[in-house]
């Protein structure tokens, strides 16, 4: 399948130069000392609101030639747990092509819940959004699109252990990059989000996949994409990583300049 923009235009600009004219005027300088990242947690609103925290993430960090974007399920579309295992996201100006043997290695490993799967990836944004900031860093990357529902913490260590045995399998393990897709709380004012928002940013800190989805659920955390970052960090565990660090963490007041209801962002590198 070749995969169209959905969301260009919208979310961010559908033209390439309006896009980097846009990352431009961001202002985040380039990073010295970048981070040999195994994982990163990016925000993926609208770029006016979220660009610069994202942009601030993929500028503090390598960006690798494999990446496995993993992203929340915002339609409903789809199965559970959707892998897009050949084709290509198609920008127009640029094309970036599904590493289809990292996919189907995914997809294939004992006990694995993935599954092949276009219709959840057709209109979903988390994953979308994410491409051009990645190209802007990087042009010669392939991907492998995941898009997850809600689901139970013991399937999220079976879709960990999946992921794990691939890059093992295939020698990736210090070539990969998976990035987690998500916003933080969502329309609570600025105060009671940032409350919320540092529970769960704590037990990322904490390297503690199992707190972080238990946090979210008992404290009613809007974070849309708790699923895929809990699986990252498990995975990141696995494969031995034991750094993380909070880049940046925002909210949308800070573009819209209303507090009172605020999506939470933030971007977080595991190392």
């Amino acid at each position: 399948m070749t995969r169209n923009p959905a969301v260009a235009g919208s979310f961010y600009p559908a033209d390439i130069n309006q896009i980097n004219a846009l990352i431009k005027s961001f202002n985040v300088p380039p990073s010295d000392d970048k981070i040999n990242a195994f994982g990163i947690i990016s925000p993926h609103a609208g770029y006016v609101y979220s660009g610069k925290t994202a942009l601030m993430g993929y500028s503090s960090i390598d960006v690798k030639k494999n990446i496995i974007i993993m992203g929340p399920n915002h339609t409903g579309l789809g199965l559970d747990f959707s892998v897009m295992n050949k084709g290509s996201y198609n920008f127009g100006a640029f094309n970036v092509p599904v590493n289809s043997i990292l996919a189907d290695e995914i997809i294939n490993q004992k006990d694995s819940p993935f599954q092949s799967d276009d219709k959840a990836q057709l209109k979903e944004h988390s994953i979308e959004v994410q491409i051009p900031l990645l190209h802007y860093f990087r042009s010669d990357f392939s991907i492998v699109p995941i898009v997850i529902s809600y689901i139970r913490y013991d399937d999220i260590i079976k879709s960990a252990r999946a992921i794990f045995n691939a890059l093992i399998k295939l020698d990736l393990t210090d070539d990969v990059l998976i990035v987690a897709s998500s916003d933080m709380t969502h329309y609570e004012s600025a105060e009671e989000a940032k409350i919320k928002d540092l529970i769960a940013i704590n037990e990322i800190l904490r390297l503690d996949p199992e707190g972080l989805y238990n946090k979210v659920i008992s404290n009613k955390i809007s974070m849309c994409g708790f699923i895929p970052a809990s699986i990252m960090l498990l995975v990141a565990k696995m494969a031995g990583k034991t750094n993380v660090k909070l880049i940046n963490y925002t909210n949308s007041g800070e573009a819209s300049g209303d507090y009172s209801s605020v999506v939470g962002y933030s971007s977080i590198a595991v190392y």
